[in-house]
């Protein structure tokens, strides 16, 4: 259940690691989660006040207010937080078109075969992985930019609102986003075969990591100017 994940969030992220070196993550202010509801271990309950049991929950702190800017004719978002630019996805008719990489049915596997960044394990490499993803995008100098990239797991779950479900994600300016898993850069430490992933579902991710091999959804970032 959602609020059972959410009470542990803190402490996955407090104690998670990742292998790799992939470049980004380097923001130093968060969005506003959109969470508003406090929890025991079990239910919902009215938020507790500090000395009581369970204070101190996400839903108790307000973070910067979630601020987008759209670019591009609605091809891209700058988000006004952590200044990082995201690629938009295009609607899509139920059919992949990997030909458009923007389309928002196209899934990819993992594939990074850069050992400094691939945590240790390329991925699997072959027809519609997420270098070809990268790849044409930078080599159609997208957005006037040649720098895109597969986000961080930590840059990735700044997207989710978990003031939404199906999908968490501000849908006005990311329109055509996917109820499913979106990829990261980011290689699982202790099993190197998967890459930490978001479900834009729930928002669940923190504790989800999918296998290389599997086929997911993506989105592009770049670091802002």
């Amino acid at each position: 259940m959602q609020h059972r994940f959410l009470v542990l969030l803190a402490i996955f992220w407090a104690s998670a690691v990742w292998a790799g070196n992939n470049a980004g993550g380097a923001f130093t202010v968060w969005p506003d989660t959109g969470q508003t509801k406090c929890y025991n271990n079990d239910v919902e309950i009215p938020c507790p006040a500090e000395g009581e049991p369970f204070h101190g929950q996400d839903a108790q702190y307000q973070g910067p207010v979630r601020s987008y800017t759209s670019l591009g004719g609605g091809t891209m978002v700058r988000d006004n937080v952590t200044g990082l630019i995201w690629e938009v996805k295009e609607n899509g008719d139920g059919t992949a078109e990997y030909s458009n990489p923007h389309d928002a049915d196209n899934t990819y596997t993992w594939c990074d075969p850069d050992p400094a960044t691939n945590g240790g394990n390329q991925g699997t490499c072959g027809d519609n992985d997420t270098k070809d993803f990268i790849d044409a995008l930078n080599s159609a100098n997208f957005g006037g930019h040649n720098d895109w990239r597969l986000p961080t797991l930590k840059e990735l779950v700044t997207l989710v609102d978990y003031g939404r479900t199906d999908p968490a994600i501000d849908t006005t300016f990311f329109p055509n986003t996917r109820a499913a898993l979106y990829l990261s850069a980011t290689t699982h430490a202790s099993n190197t075969i998967g890459a930490w992933s978001v479900n834009f579902s729930l928002g669940f991710g923190y504790g989800y990591y999918n296998n290389k091999s599997s086929y997911s959804h993506v989105r592009a970032v770049r670091a802002g100017q």
